[in-house]
């Protein structure tokens, strides 16, 4: 009876919140562009001929991923599954329209598809529900949602959490809010998949009956048979920036106020490494137009993804577009994190590790506490107070890449326990089935 009044009152609310937040919602949406492609499918509307794919095979599996970074997750877990099940077709559904464009990109038709993830109003995931009738479910991360929940139990459908995080943040609000969240979320939960051991007992904390709760690692720091090898550097070439003749210093997942630090540092840093380039890749792709301003009111040589037009003296690439980052990532000489500097949480540090690159972050990782706090007292990673030690850091790992390769190294055995992650995800699922 709790669970329905909540539910109830979640769906009666839902609309208010809704209308009171579009303004801003619609912003970002703008910004982001590609908003209005099957915008319908957030309300249940499909296209006939993707009702007729959704019909045709009734034992689909719905994978649920907010954005770009969990859309990357989802894709990886989806073809795992399928290397280990022939038999596995899947639904991915996301919640932005960066997310949606890489997943259609990325998708397989005849086994894998990509869609909007509907609002969460119980009327309309039921109609989806009703039309996919899927056999599972597999969230990545944090998408956690009542009434979806609620059709997942309604239809006892096993619903997996996988990539299981919880920020400081989340986990004093679930255990303050823990008399609405087990009701609503935590008892619809068949197995959450913790990234680290010592994290499994704050799930325990906010109310996981610990049967649920299993220490399989990380998708994102799964190093297992992903490429070592740029998928830029001939880009670069192409485009008359020779790689051997320069030195890298990326910076990934930028927020506001980091490619300006990221810049003041170039300008001291090139006094003394003339070949040192700059790449910028922002956390938001929206925020190009402000960062093309910034670029210009700097006495440096710059260029962007989109358009690139390399002179002798170019020093910045500015990267405007989704889903290359851990590419560009194997480019780099050097690694600074992004909203770690400027922000809270911080930004996933790993993929630029797995690529045995030397990294650079700011003092706020509070999002990846646990990893950092490993990675620090291996010396895997170099974690600074403040951005006025950022030069200094950077020189040192370029005048000693002996120093560097090892602090890569020392990373790397840090990270050796969530390789094979995604295949004990994929096992996992596979035999609740049996």
């Amino acid at each position: 009876m709790r669970l329905l009044i909540f539910l109830v009152l979640y769906n009666l609310l839902l609309p208010v919140a809704l209308i009171v937040g579009f303004p801003g919602y619609y912003r970002r949406m703008r910004k982001r562009g590609g908003y209005r492609r099957d915008f319908g499918q957030r309300f249940g509307f499909f296209s006939p001929e993707l009702k007729r794919v959704f019909q045709e095979k009734r034992r689909w599996s719905w994978i649920r991923a907010v954005s770009v970074g969990e859309m990357v997750q989802a894709l990886r877990l989806a073809e795992e599954l399928k290397r280990q099940d022939p038999t596995f077709h899947a639904v991915i559904s996301t919640t932005t329209s960066t997310g949606y464009a890489l997943g259609q990109q990325r998708s397989r038709p005849g086994w894998l598809h990509v869609i909007y993830s509907p609002i969460d109003f119980y009327p309309i995931v039921a109609r989806v529900w009703r039309l996919l009738g899927p056999r599972e479910v597999i969230l990545v991360d944090s998408d956690l949602w009542p009434s979806f929940l609620a059709c997942a139990r309604a239809h006892r459908a096993p619903v997996h959490l996988a990539n299981a995080r919880l920020s400081p943040r989340s986990q004093r609000h679930y255990r303050t809010l823990r008399w609405i969240a087990e009701p609503l979320l935590w008892r619809h939960m068949t197995r959450v998949y913790a990234q680290h051991p010592d994290e499994a007992a704050q799930w325990l904390a906010v109310g996981l009956n610990e049967a649920r709760v299993i220490p399989a690692g990380s998708l994102k720091y799964d190093a297992e048979g992903l490429a070592t090898v740029s998928p830029f550097d001939e880009w670069l070439r192409q485009h008359g920036c020779e790689p051997k003749a320069h030195r890298f210093l990326l910076g990934g997942s930028l927020h506001p106020g980091e490619e300006e630090m990221l810049l003041k540092a170039l300008v001291d840093l090139r006094k003394r490494y003339p070949d040192l380039f700059l790449i910028l890749v922002p956390r938001h792709v929206e925020r190009t137009p402000e960062i093309l301003q910034l670029l210009k009111a700097h006495p440096v040589r710059w260029t962007i993804r989109s358009e690139p037009r390399f002179e002798p003296d170019t020093a910045v690439l500015l990267v405007n577009s989704t889903g290359e980052l851990r590419g560009w990532y194997e480019t780099a000489d050097v690694v600074v994190i992004g909203k770690s500097f400027h922000g809270t949480g911080g930004q996933n540090p790993v993929e630029p590790l797995q690529a045995a690159r030397p990294v650079i972050c700011g003092p706020h990782m509070e999002n990846f506490a646990t990893l950092v706090r490993d990675l620090v007292a291996a010396g895997g990673v170099r974690q600074l107070g403040d951005a006025d030690r950022l030069p200094d850091a950077i020189a040192e790992l370029l005048d000693h890449p002996d120093r560097a390769a090892a602090m890569a190294e020392r990373a790397r055995s840090v990270l050796a326990f969530h390789r094979g992650a995604s295949a004990r995800i994929a096992a996992s699922i596979l035999a609740l089935r049996r």
